[in-house]
């Protein structure tokens, strides 16, 4: 992997403090409350930076999920040959947090913010039903059928969801992995 440019680096830290700027204000004053020209003020930059780097005042909460996909869909592509659908979800999984992790704490304000919008919700399920189809993409490119595939990647993205929720959560020190490792055993004991 390659090295950022300079322009790259600072690229990623001016959409990482509107997103942080953004992400405080709509869980302080709620998302509705804010405007665009209070974001941008909170993370000291002109309004038309901030279309530069997002499309809409959503796109502040959501505008980073992409990557996550595109790293997860790449893991789930290179999981080892003969993978069962749940260690493929894994692969991608670790993948996936090693991207989000960092941002725990605005991806608990994020959450908290989304759990109070409606409008919002709708989106974040779009994004899960996205996640969803992705796994099911793959696990059909396998040779998976397609009922099974679609039924482990929705059981998949259910513990992967509540796992995130626990992880953002739960106290500091515990990883995405680990939370989804006690939801994974939880699941286990609910069928006999």
């Amino acid at each position: 992997m390659s090295t950022p440019s300079l322009r790259e680096v600072k690229k990623r830290r001016t959409r990482d403090a509107i997103v942080a700027a953004a992400t405080r204000l709509f869980d302080e004053h709620g998302y509705d409350a804010v405007t665009v020209a209070q974001v941008a003020e909170a993370a000291e930059v002109g309004q038309r930076t901030l279309y530069r780097h997002f499309a809409d005042k959503e796109d502040f909460l959501f505008g980073g999920d992409e990557e996550v996909a595109q790293v997860m869909a790449a893991a789930a592509a290179s999981a080892p040959a003969g993978s069962t659908g749940p260690a493929i979800l894994r692969h991608a999984v670790r993948a996936g947090a090693e991207v989000i992790e960092p941002d725990r704490a605005t991806l608990a304000r994020r959450a908290r913010v989304i759990a109070r919008t409606p409008a919002l919700q709708a989106r974040d399920g779009m994004k899960h039903a996205r996640m969803q189809q992705l796994f099911v993409d793959e696990l059909v490119r396998r040779g998976h059928p397609h009922d099974r595939a679609r039924l482990t990647a929705g059981v998949g993205i259910a513990c992967v969801t509540e796992a995130l929720t626990r992880w953002l959560e739960g106290p500091d020190g515990t990883t995405l992995d680990e939370a989804l490792d006690a939801v994974e055993a939880e699941v286990r004991t609910l069928t006999p």
